[in-house]
């Protein structure tokens, strides 16, 4: 019975031991890094390349961390240059930096908990976006705002970037910019109005550009053909261009050759030794 009792312990034991083994094993999957905690403290941040990961010593905690890419959406209330309010909608897309300094840092600064960190780094920004988008439209007039959206725009995507890989340790794919929308919708309309325009002025320049140069052409090859010297000029000139390449062919080619001019035009037979 005594050697039953302790057969029965020790099988208790072995598998006590086994459970906190596999307890301690860990890995992370793509899309997310595992950070591993000591006592509280950061240690280790585990990618998919690390495989599975043994911490089987007391005091480890693990947190996953999503670095998928993520877009975040603020409404940012501006005026431009001659103080026409105007609100846009700007949309961020990114990803939180995956190398392991930066996501330490990261979890350092926005804690452990997903729904908290990401609801302090959405609220910086739309701060970030906010100020930045103010600096980007205050340099157009109200009239100039819808012209010049993918200037703006690009202005907005650097300023933005720069800011939240510093402070938010997120790298940037994109910023998007919503429609518009002014306050007073007279300057709205006025607007549109300015831009259709200026397409419709560019569209009939590029027209007469196109009109004219067509002309010119055609101008020009009427006096070439009119004018009979000219004419025999530029037939000289193209016979002159036929002959170069033929003599480029000929440079290179070994045994004989054969020459014809023209239909019932002399033949010319050459031998070219190497």
């Amino acid at each position: 019975m005594t050697k039953l009792v302790a057969a029965g312990s020790a099988g208790v034991l072995v598998l006590v031991l086994i459970i906190w083994c596999f307890s301690g094993l860990t890995y992370a999957t793509e899309g997310e890094r595992v950070v591993a905690l000591k006592w509280g403290k950061i240690q280790q941040v585990i990618a998919p390349d690390d495989g599975w990961v043994f911490l089987v010593s007391p005091g480890w905690d693990t947190y996953t961390i999503n670095i998928k890419s993520f877009t975040s959406k603020a409404t940012a209330k501006v005026t431009s240059k001659d103080n026409a309010a105007v609100q846009v909608e700007v949309a961020v897309t990114g990803a939180t930096d995956s190398g392991p300094e930066s996501l330490k840092e990261y979890v350092r600064a926005f804690g452990i908990d997903e729904e908290g960190r990401h609801r302090r780094r959405d609220e910086i920004l739309a701060g970030i976006i906010q100020t930045e988008a103010r600096n980007a439209f205050v340099e157009y007039t109200a009239y100039d705002i819808y012209a010049n959206q993918e200037a703006i725009q690009k202005k907005l995507y650097e300023a933005v970037r720069a800011q939240a890989e510093k402070q938010l340790f997120v790298r940037m794919d994109s910023v998007q910019l919503g429609n518009p929308d002014f306050l007073d919708d007279r300057i709205e309309q006025a607007a549109s109005a300015v831009v259709a325009n200026q397409k419709a002025k560019e569209a009939s320049q590029a027209a007469y550009e196109a009109s004219k140069i067509d002309n010119e052409r055609k101008i020009l090859e009427a006096q070439t053909y009119a004018n009979p010297a000219a004419f025999t000029i530029k037939k000289l000139e193209l016979q002159l261009e036929i002959e170069r390449a033929r003599s480029e062919g000929i440079k290179g080619h070994q045994g004989t050759l054969y020459l014809n001019y023209g239909s019932g035009g002399p033949a010319v037979v050459a031998s070219v030794k190497e």
